[in-house]
């Protein structure tokens, strides 16, 4: 009797991972970038409703059941389809109360994803139903653990996995869209290890002679050797991923932005929250608040 009453009981809202990122303004300009992704379940009363956000917010739902809203119409989302909703515009959407969807999601932004959701007829019919959903599903879970592991190159591994995936849009439609190569380029040890300090210790003081003295080269040399592997430099490459780690706290903690900010390495609220909005257009504040205008 137990474990049927169990069974009975609605799932509760379940974030298996959500990683965020801040792409340098370069790159949003000749990628497909990803500033979140993430895995979750639903509960019966998750619901997100913006009037606008960054980026395109692409949902797939993996069993359950939602719906999305844009434009003034409603439309239901089943099992092995893709939700895209244009960040631009007011949307919504949310999990049928009686069997509550799984997702995988992705929020890309780039300047040509406008002129890809009109050709794909994005603003008509917003829900695509998706031919081999594993290959998206596939796509889904590379920008993930890209966003996780935060290799050399991320902003152009995340564009070949995001150009799948909306590869997977038009043949679905019957538009023909080839998906791309997953290939990940071979890194110099030292610089890979420089990498893994930054993206696991961002918190630290680092300075640039540090991180040449850890990969074993010299300054000069080590600043080139970075900037070509990563497309930008050393210290940019720091503050993306302070600014990153800050969108997590943000939205994940009831954390001060002072606390946050020391939190993630900058002694000085006011330097981090200038240096915030450079990266974002947004002050901490209005981040927060706007991301998290959420009822579940």
């Amino acid at each position: 009797m137990q474990n049927s009453i169990i069974a009975m009981m609605p799932p509760r809202l379940r974030i298996f991972e959500s990683q965020y990122h801040t792409p340098a303004k370069a790159a949003q300009e000749v990628f497909i970038v990803a500033l979140r992704a993430g895995h979750l379940q639903a509960s019966p009363d998750y619901r997100i409703e913006r009037r606008t956000c960054a980026g395109h917010d692409l949902l797939l739902c993996q069993r359950g059941r939602g719906f999305v809203q844009t434009g003034g119409r409603t439309f239901p989302v089943e099992p092995g389809e893709l939700a895209w909703l244009n960040g631009h515009h007011p949307h919504a959407h949310w999990a049928d109360r009686e069997d509550p969807w799984r997702l995988l999601w992705a929020r890309l932004d780039g300047a040509v994803l406008d002129r890809l959701f009109e050709i794909l007829g994005g603003p008509a019919a917003p829900v695509f139903r998706l031919l081999a959903p594993q290959r998206a599903a596939a796509a889904m879970r590379r920008i993930i653990r890209l966003l996780r592991q935060r290799p050399a190159a991320l902003d152009a591994l995340v564009h070949v996995q995001a150009s799948a995936l909306i590869g997977c849009l038009f043949e679905g439609r019957h538009t023909g869209l080839e998906g791309a190569v997953d290939s990940i380029p071979a890194l110099a040890p030292g610089l890979r290890r420089v990498l893994t300090e930054l993206t696991v210790y961002y918190y630290r003081p680092w300075r640039v002679e540090q991180m040449a003295e850890l990969a074993g080269l010299s300054v000069p040399h080590f600043f080139r050797c970075f900037q070509k592997a990563t497309g930008t430099t050393p210290i940019r490459f720091l503050r993306q991923e302070r600014i990153s780690q800050a969108k997590r706290r943000l939205l994940e903690s009831r954390d001060s932005i002072k606390e946050i900010a020391e939190q993630v390495g900058y002694s000085d609220p006011f330097y981090f929250s200038r240096d915030f909005k450079q990266h974002t257009g947004m002050s901490p504040a209005q981040f927060r608040k706007r991301e998290l205008g959420v009822t579940r």
